[in-house]
């Protein structure tokens, strides 16, 4: 039996563990399962993306209701090192995950692992940690995990190299689940926990997530909404400064009973934040403190709330309905917008406001109120698309001014095959008149561009129009680092316009990608050289800026590309299936190297001939078989 006087009196060592326990789970949520394993699977995806949310989502789910079901005081410590355990491993299959099917499996392990993790860790930090101070340790713990994913090596790390310290913070967590020692009540009787209370936060909360996943999405795919958040060492050791003190503030107000402010407070800062950022062109200063805030606000509360009432089925309800299914449909929804909708503001809005309303009957005239919210945010998002096109309507401006059709075409020929393989399907005539005036050509000095937009990432053509060479060496193109000049908005609004360019078509690319192969006799005049001389000399003089010389993933550019390239002399390389013959590994590899990745900045060499190609792809086989395998 519990001693009712040691209540509010735990052991340090049991306090350390729990705090490291808190931590570990949401390094592995952060910087894992919310981000490293899509970018692992965007590669494999092909269209696909919504698939593996969708059995990340339906594992969180499953994993959570069997941890309310199966939840048992006395065997607390070792389901939560179970929990911990099962996550490490589910890390580790995805990391070496070569195929959708393998991918996939990760996925919905991962969601088991988790789901189960968390709903079993909150439903008994009660009884470990007591009710006096328990909002100010979940703080510490949730403020120390953002804080940790917001370390500039941390954050700007490859999605593998993520995983693998996700992996190792659940080896940790397994360890400290051993002085999870219950010396305190369990639960605790108070209205938060009757029926119908309950749902009102689990909609207070599924809004908030729905909002920040959504919101996290879009700022991380979108060049320059990640440059106003999350770029430079100073303004990521900012954002870790503040996800902690907002977090340990957070959770000193949930001790006071203040929850309902804390949470109506982060959702303020998270709609703030939203608005405020825009679609990234203003270059706010400031509003990364906002959105950081308020994420830790709500963070806190989220595993708070449920460790305060120490039941099982409520912790599973909340975190199956606002936390995993926030979170995919936030994810979900995202996947196409460079922007953060109003109306995503406003939903939340509605939803939020009327579930705080219902919880204090005297805040029901919220209710119209957020009513209001979301029909002046559907008005603002019409608004905001409207401002989308202009900002391409601005940058076609720019394309013709800046006499960019002088050297390149927009108009492909559907009959000649050449030119849908280098540049893209061929679309109809008449949608190739559409634009006023219409930007056909004359002449081919440079790349075709009409279907610039599945061919070439908005980070890449950034840095081609800033330094040619850079990424294409050789190039005649001059430099127009002077369209992104501080306030200058002619550069951003001309990447605009090229991505806009043929982004409808990129399921055809991918498909006439996947259907290419190189001329038969391609490999017989690539066999012909000694020592891959060509493919070397190649591959130093296209590849080596970004992958480096010894193809390390080191090269000149790497600092200023968002994702650092794959290592080519460490094997298994995640791009390149399991069970290849040697045939088909310098196929698939070809093809990498013809069309690039959609998506990256890996772009392909679409003009090269085809024994070029082949030679390159046995030069980076041959790198890959001098390697080493992953530990």
């Amino acid at each position: 039996m519990i001693d009712p006087t040691q209540e509010d009196s735990p052991r340090l060592s049991a306090v350390a563990c729990a705090v490291v326990a808190i931590t570990a789970t949401y390094v592995y949520f952060l910087l894992f399962a919310e981000f490293a394993l899509v970018e692992l699977a965007l590669p494999l995806a092909e269209g696909r993306l919504r698939w593996l949310l969708g059995a990340l989502g339906v594992g969180g789910v499953t994993g959570s209701l069997l941890a309310a079901r199966s939840f048992r005081f006395e065997r607390y410590t070792r389901s939560v090192a179970n929990g911990f355990r099962a996550c490490g491993v589910a890390a580790v299959v995805a990391l070496l995950a070569k195929t959708w099917f393998m991918m996939m499996v990760a996925a919905l392990s991962v969601g088991l692992s988790l789901g189960w993790l968390t709903v079993i860790l909150v439903s008994g930090l009660r009884g470990v940690l007591g009710g006096r101070r328990l909002g100010l340790w979940a703080g510490l713990g949730t403020g120390s995990a953002y804080a940790f994913c917001n370390l500039p090596l941390v954050f700007n790390a490859s999605p593998a190299n993520q995983t693998v310290v996700a992996a190792v913070a659940a080896g940790i967590g397994a360890l400290a689940a051993n002085g999870l020692s219950l010396t305190a009540a369990p639960r605790a009787e108070r209205a938060d926990f009757q029926p119908p209370i309950p749902a009102c936060w689990i909609v207070a909360f599924l809004a908030l997530v729905w909002l920040d996943s959504a919101a996290f999405y879009i700022i991380q795919h979108t060049e320059p909404l990640r440059s106003a958040t999350w770029q430079g060492a100073w303004v990521l050791g900012g954002n870790a400064v503040t996800h902690l003190v907002a977090a340990v503030i957070a959770g000193i107000a949930i001790d006071r009973g203040f929850n309902a402010r804390v949470v109506g407070l982060a959702f303020a800062f998270l709609t703030g934040a939203a608005l405020w950022l825009g679609d990234g062109t203003a270059r706010t200063t400031g509003v990364e403190v906002l959105y950081t805030a308020g994420v830790s606000l709500y963070s806190t509360a989220l595993v708070a709330y449920p460790a305060q009432g120490g039941r099982p089925r409520l912790s599973a309800a909340l975190f199956a309905v606002a936390g995993w299914g926030g979170s995919a449909l936030g994810i979900g929804l995202a996947q196409d917008l460079h922007h953060i909708p109003v109306w995503f503001c406003g939903a939340a809005g509605l939803a939020f406001a009327v579930a705080l309303g219902w919880r204090q009957r005297h805040l029901r005239r919220l209710g119209p109120a957020a009513l209001g919210v979301l029909l002046c945010g559907g008005l603002l998002d019409s608004e905001i698309r409207a401002s989308d096109d202009a900002v391409i309507a601005f940058g076609r401006q720019t394309y013709i001014a800046e006499g960019c059709l002088h050297c390149h075409s927009q108009y492909l020929r559907p009959r000649v095959e050449s030119d849908v393989t280098r540049w893209g399907p061929a679309p109809s005539l008449a949608a190739q008149l559409q634009g006023r005036p219409p930007l056909l050509g004359n002449r081919r000095l440079g790349p075709d561009l009409s279907q610039v937009g599945n061919r070439r990432s908005a980070e890449w053509n950034r840095l081609h129009l800033i330094d040619p060479r850079s990424v294409s060496p050789g190039s005649r193109m001059p430099s127009y680092a002077h369209l992104f000049a501080d306030g200058d908005r002619r550069g951003d609004a001309l990447v605009a316009y090229l991505a806009s360019l043929g982004r409808d078509s990129l399921a055809s690319r991918v498909a006439h990608a996947a259907a290419w192969v190189p001329q038969a006799s391609a490999h017989a005049s690539a066999g012909e050289e000694r020592d891959l001389t060509r493919g070397r000399s190649r591959f130093a003089q296209l590849c080596a800026p970004c992958h480096g010389d010894a193809g390390r993933g080191d090269g000149a550019l790497t600092a200023r590309l968002a994702q650092r390239p794959p290592d080519l002399v460490q094997r298994p390389w995640r791009h390149l299936p399991d069970g290849l013959n040697a045939p088909e590994r310098e196929l698939h590899l070809a093809r990498l190297i013809k069309f690039g990745l959609p998506g990256t900045a890996m772009a392909g060499r679409e003009y090269l001939p085809d024994e070029d190609v082949v030679s390159l792809a046995r030069f980076v086989a041959a790198l890959q078989a001098a390697g080493t395998p992953r530990s």
